[in-house]
């Protein structure tokens, strides 16, 4: 099993405390395990940050539970649930290759979340490729060293070679572990958890963090949970999809979630498309599910209203070309039915091209459909227009 079981099992009854099994049905049902965190008197429990959420939303966490939070990024949102209720809620980190937690946090109502710092007997670096160490704010990667190192994976020391490497800044022959996670140190000393670096994928020739990505769309209030994805549902088409679980204040709008997110981010990094979902599916173990998220669905093709102008025409077959698709009317999404910041600069080449005119790509990610850019060429093309020059008649001197 995993090294996690040792904690749970055996911690509590070192201390004299009593270990309630739940069955494995009671914990893929939220509303049992509930009901059993109630019924049987638990006063400690530690879980995902996927399957508090998941408890959250059936019936709450009982008041006076201790929490403690681990194996997956926990949310602002979640944590500020979680702590309140007078709830004492530490926030755990720590790969199995660390046996078992590697550095703790206790997270209040504010709803900061850091990993915070190491706990006894580690010692914690962010380095950068050449491992060096990075400055304060930079971003990083996490190696840790101390007792809770393992000596390597069982019968293959090609990967335990790569991944257990020798630290530079221990005692001679000692080792690190290199994580794959990128944190960042604050001010205060605390690290902050920005994503894998496996997450870090070339999208239309631009390296992205997928971590980041979904940290600028959990800052919108109404999301409660998000996933992001590079997905790839057509050969050579690679689109960033944004998945989302609503908040506790409102359902989030894929046309406001963009706007949202275009704010802090480049054009290259914001997704092409949000779904809602009810919940993120979870594996077995509690965690986050990336391949059983679905194929988020097109907008409907051509349901607005049809162009009513010969520009709107121009720019209809201009959308329907690019998009791939047969028809497409004046209300239509650019963004709903499948665009992206690379299709959107190609309309803007095109329309360059073909009509002369220059259309912003930021104003394009707030209005993206044909109407709304017809009348923004339209609008830029009243203020720009000059009187047409005269050819001067008259003499040879003056002509």
């Amino acid at each position: 099993g995993f090294d996690i079981a040792g904690l749970e099992l055996f911690l509590p009854l070192l201390h004299g405390a009593r270990v309630v099994l739940a069955p494995r049905d009671v914990v893929r049902d939220p509303v049992a395990l509930v009901s059993l965190v109630r019924a049987c008197g638990a006063t400690l429990m530690q879980a995902t940050p996927s399957l508090w959420q998941a408890m959250s939303e059936a019936g709450g966490v009982p008041e006076g539970l201790r929490v403690l939070v681990g194996g997956e990024a926990l949310p602002a949102s979640l944590a500020r649930a979680l702590a309140g209720g007078g709830r004492a809620v530490t926030n755990l980190y720590g790969p199995t290759e660390t046996t078992i937690w590697s550095t703790a946090a206790e997270v209040t109502a504010s709803g900061d979340v850091t990993i915070g710092g190491p706990i006894a007997n580690t010692r914690l670096y962010v380095l950068d490729s050449g491992l060096r160490p990075v400055p304060v704010g930079v971003a990083g990667e996490l190696y840790i060293a101390g007792a809770g190192l393992a000596r390597g994976y069982h019968r293959r020391s090609g990967l335990s070679a790569e991944r257990f490497v020798a630290d530079p800044y221990g005692a001679a022959g000692t080792r690190m572990y290199r994580t794959g996670d990128l944190v960042r140190r604050t001010s205060a000393g605390d690290l902050e958890y920005i994503g894998r670096t496996d997450f870090q994928v070339k999208v239309r020739g631009f390296r992205i963090e997928l971590g980041e990505i979904e940290n600028a769309v959990l800052g919108h209030p109404d999301v409660g949970r998000a996933a992001v994805v590079v997905r790839e549902d057509a050969p050579g088409d690679k689109r960033i999809v944004a998945y989302v679980v609503h908040g506790p204040d409102g359902s989030p709008d894929g046309d406001v979630l963009r706007k949202h997110v275009a704010v802090s981010l480049p054009e290259y990094m914001v997704p092409s498309a949000f779904v809602t979902l009810d919940a993120l599916p979870l594996t077995p173990n509690g965690k986050l599910d990336r391949a059983a998220l679905p194929a988020p669905a097109l907008g409907a093709l051509g349901e607005g209203r049809p162009p009513r102008n010969e520009l709107e025409e121009t720019l209809c077959g201009l959308f329907a070309e690019l998009l791939g698709v047969s028809v497409v009317s004046i209300d239509d999404d650019f963004f709903g039915l499948g665009g992206h910041s690379l299709l959107a600069n190609r309309l803007a080449a095109r329309v360059r091209s073909e009509l002369g005119k220059e259309i912003s790509i930021r104003a394009f990610f707030e209005k993206p459909t044909v109407a709304a850019l017809a009348e923004s060429l339209a609008q830029a093309t009243a203020t720009t227009t000059r009187p047409a020059l005269r050819r001067r008649t008259g003499t040879k001197e003056n002509s």
